[in-house]
C-alpha cells in the first residue's frame, strides 16, 4: 500500500511539473509568433492525447500499460530537468503530459481487486507537497531550479517512483469502472487543478487579493502559509471522517467567492477555506465506488474531458487578460461534481498520514517565511547625491532563450549594483510562467524593498526596487484600447527617499504598448504619464517604451523637458533582442538631473538588455 501511494504521489508531481514547463515554454516560445487560438489548439491536442489511454490499455493490458506510460513520464521529466533547451523542453513536456495523463487514468482504473484508487491519497498529498516545495524554494519549481540541485532531487524522486511502480505492478491488476456518476467526478479533476493553480493554492494570488504585496514584504510566503493552514484543515476533515462532500463544496464556494471579492485581510483568510476545499475535493472526485470492467474507457473519457476543460479555462483566463468568469465557471463545475459523485467508501486517512500532510503544508511555508530575507533601506545613513538607476524588462523571469532562470536575472542585476531598479513584465504566480514570484524572489535575493503595480489582473505588472525609502506611491492605469491585441498597461510613480534623506527624486516606471503600428496608442499613454508627473523635478522616467529613438511618442517626453540620460552619458546602445540586439526600445529619461556612466548590460538573463545610468541630482 505504501509503495502504491508513493508511486501515485510522485507520478502526480511529475505530471504537475510537465504541465508547468509545457504551458510556460509554449507561451514564451510562441506567443506573438502564433495567434492565441493556435497556441490553444496546440495545448488541446497535447492534453487530448490522454484519450489515447484507451488504445494503450487495449494493446498492452493493465500492467504493461501502466509501466509504459510511467516510464515515459519519468524519463521525460528527467530530460527536461537536465537539458533546458527551449524546443527540446517543449517536446519533452508535451510527451510527458501525453504519457502522464494516460498514466493517471490507467493507475486509477487498473488496480487489485477490492482496492480503492491510490489517487484518493496521492492527489491531495501531491498538492500539499507541491505547495511545500514552492514555499521552501521561494516559488521556483524544482525542475527549473539550479541544475546542481534539481537533477539530484528529480533522480531521487524517479527512484522512488520506480520502487513504487515495482511494488504496484507486482500484484495482479484488473480494470475497474466507477460508472457514469463517478466519471462526472473525474471530469472535475482538470477544473480543480486550474482552480488551485490560479487561486486556492496560489500564494501570490491569496496575498494580493487580501491586500498584501503591493508595497513590499514576503507576501507570497504569507499566502502560501495561509494555503498550508487550509490544507492542514482539509487533512483533518479526511482523517476524522467528517462529512466530506458538504465540507468541500462549502469551503470552495465560500473561499472562492471571498477570495475574488478582493476584501483586505478577509480575502486572504478565505484562501485557507479555498485550499481546504481543494484538498478534500481532490480525494472525493476519485473515490467513487468501483466495479470490475473490461476496459478503463469511462475513466479515460472522464479525465480527458476534464483536461479539455483545463485547457479551455486556462486559455480564456490568460488570453482575455486574467478573465475571472472562466475560473468561476470551472469552480462551479467542481462544486457540482463533488455533490454529484455517489457516496463512496472514501478511505479515511490514517492519523499519521494526516499529521504528516498537515505538518508539511504548514511548517514548510512557515520555514520559507522565516528564511525569507527582510530587505532594508539605507534610510538617512549619509546617502550620496549620485545614485545608480537600472531599467530592466525581466521577461517574466525567463532568459533570452525562453528558459526559466530567476537566479540569472538576480545575478545580472547584482552585477550592475544599482541603487534603484525598475522592472517591467513582472509576474507573480501565473500558471503559464511556472507560477514563480519574480519581484518577491528578486527583492529577497537582492535585499531591496519593492513596490508593485499590477496591470493585468493581480499578478502581472511593473515594479520598483530601491535601496532608499519608497514613498508617495501612485499606480496609474492607462485607458484600455478595445480588442485583444492591446494589453492593459500602466505605470508606477513614486518618490525615492524621504524627508530625512538627501536622495529624493520622483521616479516612474512604465511599459508602453508593444504593437508595432500603435504609435498613437503609446502617445496617449505618454500623455497620461506626463500629466501624472506634472512639473515635478527632479524626475526620472524609466521604461520599456517599445519605440525607436525617433518615434513621436518619445519626442513627447523629450519636448516636455526630459533628457535621454543613457544617450547623454554614452550608453545609448540597442537593447532588444538580448542575444543579438538590433533595436533600442528601453530608456531612462530625466529632468533636474545629470547622467554619467550610462551603458547597456551584456546579459542574456532576459530577452531585453538592461539600461544603467548614474544619476546626479541637480535639484533637491
Amino acid at each position: 500500500m505504501v509503495g502504491g501511494a508513493a508511486f501515485a504521489i510522485v507520478g502526480v508531481l511529475f505530471l504537475l511539473s510537465a504541465i508547468h514547463v509545457f504551458t510556460a515554454t509554449l507561451y514564451q516560445s510562441l506567443f506573438g509568433k502564433l495567434p492565441n487560438t493556435s497556441l490553444a489548439g496546440i495545448a488541446f491536442v497535447v492534453f487530448a492525447a490522454s484519450l489515447l489511454a484507451v488504445l494503450t490499455a487495449g494493446r498492452l493490458g493493465p500492467r504493461r500499460a501502466i509501466a509504459a506510460t510511467a516510464s515515459i513520464l519519468a524519463l521525460c521529466t528527467l530530460g527536461l530537468t537536465a537539458i533546458r533547451q527551449e524546443w527540446i523542453d517543449l517536446v519533452l513536456s508535451a510527451v510527458a503530459i501525453g504519457a502522464g495523463t494516460q498514466w493517471l487514468a490507467l493507475v486509477h482504473a487498473g488496480r487489485p481487486a477490492g482496492r480503492t484508487s491510490p489517487l484518493a491519497i496521492a492527489l491531495p498529498a501531491a498538492l500539499a507537497i507541491d505547495l511545500a516545495l514552492r514555499a521552501i524554494s521561494a516559488t521556483i519549481p524544482v525542475v527549473v531550479a539550479p541544475v546542481a540541485l534539481a537533477i539530484p532531487l528529480v533522480v531521487v524522486a524517479a527512484l522512488i517512483f520506480l520502487a513504487g511502480g515495482i511494488a504496484v505492478l507486482g500484484e495482479p491488476l484488473g480494470w475497474t469502472t466507477s460508472g457514469l456518476r463517478g466519471a462526472i467526478g473525474l471530469l472535475a479533476l482538470g477544473p480543480l487543478l486550474l482552480a488551485a493553480e490560479t487561486g486556492g493554492t496560489n500564494g501570490a494570488q491569496l496575498a494580493l487579493a487580501g491586500g498584501l504585496g503591493l508595497d513590499g514584504g514576503p507576501s507570497t510566503q504569507i499566502g502560501l502559509l495561509v494555503a498550508g493552514i487550509g490544507i492542514a484543515a482539509g487533512a483533518f476533515v479526511l482523517a476524522r471522517g467528517l462529512p466530506a462532500r458538504p465540507a468541500a463544496a462549502a469551503s470552495i464556494t465560500v473561499g472562492a467567492a471571498l477570495l475574488w471579492a478582493h476584501v483586505p485581510v478577509l480575502s486572504l483568510a478565505a484562501g485557507a477555506a479555498f485550499a481546504a476545499g481543494v484538498l478534500i475535493a481532490a480525494a472525493l472526485i476519485v473515490a467513487a465506488p468501483q466495479r470490475e470492467s473490461t476496459s478503463p474507457w469511462l475513466a479515460v473519457v472522464g479525465l480527458g474531458i476534464g483536461w479539455v476543460l483545463f485547457v479551455a479555462g486556462a486559455f480564456v483566463h490568460y488570453a482575455y487578460f486574467a478573465n475571472l468568469e472562466a475560473l468561476w465557471l470551472l469552480t462551479a463545475v467542481v462544486v457540482v461534481a463533488v455533490l454529484l459523485v455517489p457516496p463512496s467508501p472514501l478511505p479515511r486517512w490514517r492519523p499519521l498520514v494526516a499529521v504528516l500532510v498537515a505538518a508539511l503544508a504548514v511548517l514548510a511555508p512557515a520555514a520559507g517565511l522565516m528564511l525569507t530575507a527582510s530587505p532594508v533601506t539605507f534610510g538617512s545613513a549619509n546617502p550620496p547625491l549620485t545614485f545608480r538607476v537600472m531599467t530592466y524588462n525581466v521577461h517574466q523571469g525567463f532568459d533570452a532563450f525562453d528558459i526559466a532562470g530567476l537566479e540569472k536575472t538576480a545575478d545580472a542585476i547584482a552585477h550592475e549594483g544599482p541603487d534603484v531598479v525598475v522592472l517591467e513584465e513582472v509576474v507573480r504566480g501565473w500558471l503559464i510562467d511556472e507560477q514563480h514570484d519574480v519581484v518577491g524572489y528578486l527583492s529577497a535575493r537582492l535585499g531591496m524593498p519593492y513596490v508593485f503595480g499590477p496591470t493585468i489582473g493581480d499578478l502581472y505588472g511593473n515594479a520598483i526596487l530601491s535601496r532608499y525609502p519608497i514613498t508617495e506611491v501612485r499606480r496609474v492605469h492607462y485607458a484600455k484600447e478595445p480588442g485583444l491585441r492591446y494589453q492593459p498597461r500602466g505605470a508606477i510613480i513614486a518618490r525615492i527617499g524621504d524627508s530625512a534623506t538627501l536622495v529624493k527624486a520622483l521616479i516612474a516606471v512604465t511599459h508602453l504598448d508593444e504593437n508595432a503600428d500603435a504609435s498613437a496608442v503609446r502617445m496617449e499613454q505618454v500623455r497620461t504619464l506626463l500629466g501624472e508627473i506634472g512639473a515635478a523635478t527632479p524626475a526620472i522616467i524609466a521604461c520599456d517604451c517599445n519605440a525607436m529613438p525617433d518615434a513621436p511618442e518619445l519626442k513627447l517626453i523629450t519636448d516636455s523637458g526630459f533628457g535621454d540620460l543613457a544617450l547623454q552619458s554614452g550608453g545609448g546602445g540597442n537593447t532588444f533582442p538580448a542575444d543579438s540586439p538590433v533595436e533600442r526600445i528601453d530608456y531612462i529619461f530625466g529632468v533636474g538631473v545629470t547622467a554619467s556612466q550610462g551603458h547597456v548590460s551584456n546579459s542574456t538573463a532576459s530577452d531585453h538588455r538592461a539600461v544603467i545610468v548614474n544619476v546626479t541630482l541637480s535639484v533637491r
